[in-house]
């Protein structure tokens, strides 16, 4: 079994997770998450990173369990998002939304999407568990 990393800057909220903590949950939701070197995607509000390099599936996502997570993201980052959506539902995240910032600029609908635990069944049956 490979002991997998968390993910940039979750480090602070998996020790709370283990202490039996829950972050507040925002307007947006308990954590965000990016793909760019960023902490400030939102502010004031925990944020982790997946390195642009890196595959989500390389990481621990089991601090996201019973959460509701957001994703900011551009449109390069998509071939990764189903990656990550995959992950996080794996380790039974509650609640995914996912924000095209991309979309939002060029003023196209549906930049907000909400994924609901049901898509992970059927896309996401073939990843493995985590």
């Amino acid at each position: 079994m490979t002991i997998k990393k968390l993910p940039p800057y979750a480090k602070a909220i998996n020790d709370a997770r283990r202490n039996g903590m829950i972050p507040a949950r925002g307007c947006l939701g308990h954590i965000a998450i990016g793909f760019e070197w960023r902490r400030n995607i939102v502010p004031d509000f925990p944020v982790v990173v997946v390195p642009p390099e890196r595959d989500p599936a390389e990481f621990e996502w089991r601090f996201t369990a019973g959460l509701d997570v957001f994703i900011m993201h551009r449109d390069r980052d998509i071939p990764r998002l189903h990656a990550l959506c995959c992950a996080l539902f794996a380790a039974k995240a509650r609640d995914v939304q996912t924000f095209n910032m991309d979309k939002v600029c060029r003023r196209e609908p549906r930049a907000w999407l909400r994924l609901i635990p049901l898509w992970k069944k059927q896309p996401c049956q073939n990843q493995p568990s985590i």
